[in-house]
């Protein structure tokens, strides 16, 4: 494998999605464009926090530890999920060209983790700036937090790995369905949200609801990430971590297998380029 030519192609994909995804404005107005959606979202569950600690008359500092790290967090995953699964929608949809990317690049696969890679910076630095804004608001003790770095690194790693194994899954059946790409990713986002210990435990949930949580690698990936900003955060590392490590490993290796099956099919059957039209 040549590494370097490797490295040429991720770039050269990644600055082309940033431009489009920025649609050529300037980098300081997009940046300010972004942020409208998370910090809205920050302030409204913000808001019902503080209207319950000034209703109930106490505060919970480990409720809004909690609530402030699922919303932050999920900015990360939220993005790269919906950046990835997109590309299909809009390439064929938009701008009709998906069929020209087996041209440009070897690999449809490849093309989309490269693609989603600006789309986990931005979900990264999102997060960064929820974590900032939304603790203090809730009246949080920053001098609380006792972070684990290593853990964070290692976290956000196998976040990419295993949200882009999820995409990449469920991007292959966007390919059959021209009018249903952004309902599949905003429902896959919707799941990982609603089942992923981002606002509540998961075992709050319905029972019929536990299998999805239990199958799906947001629930431990969440529980991390919160121990990797406060050590003191009371979850069993070692069990979580060997699960999620295991989950990621299933997932890679099932979307590899499942992509290229799709792929084939896709091609096959003549509907790579169906679009609404059709």
């Amino acid at each position: 494998m040549d590494v370097k030519k490797l490295l040429i192609r991720i770039y050269a994909i990644s600055w082309f999605a940033w431009q489009e995804l920025s649609n050529w404005t300037k980098p300081w107005i997009f940046v300010l464009y972004t942020l409208v959606r998370p910090l809205s979202t920050l302030l409204l569950y913000a808001y019902i926090y503080i209207a319950f600690a000034v209703a109930s008359g106490q505060a919970n500092p480990a409720a809004a530890f909690y609530m402030i790290t699922g919303i932050a967090f999920y900015n990360y995953i939220g993005n790269g999920l919906y950046g990835i699964i997109w590309v299909i929608h809009e390439e064929r949809e938009h701008y009709e060209i998906l069929k020209y990317n087996y041209v440009s690049y070897p690999s449809l696969q490849g093309y989309l983790v490269c693609r989603g890679i600006i789309y986990y910076i931005l979900g990264f630095f999102l997060t960064i700036i929820v974590l900032a804004l939304g603790l203090p608001l809730v009246g949080y003790d920053l001098t609380n937090l006792k972070p684990n770095l290593a853990v964070f690194t290692i976290v956000m790693l196998l976040g990419f790995i295993w949200c882009t194994s999820l995409s990449i899954f469920t991007a292959s059946l966007s390919l059959f369905s021209s009018e249903y790409g952004p309902l599949i990713s905003e429902g896959m986002g919707g799941l990982l949200f609603l089942t992923g210990n981002v606002l509540f435990p998961a075992e709050k949930l319905p029972p019929w609801l536990h299998p999805i949580s239990e199958m799906l690698p947001m629930k431990e990936w969440m529980d991390l990430a919160r121990y990797s900003m406060n050590v003191d955060y009371a979850i069993n590392t070692p069990a979580l971590m060997a699960s999620l490590v295991a989950k990621t490993i299933i997932y890679v290796v099932f979307s590899t297998l499942f992509f290229k099956m799709m792929d084939r099919l896709v091609r096959k059957i003549g509907a790579l380029e169906a679009t609404t039209a059709h």
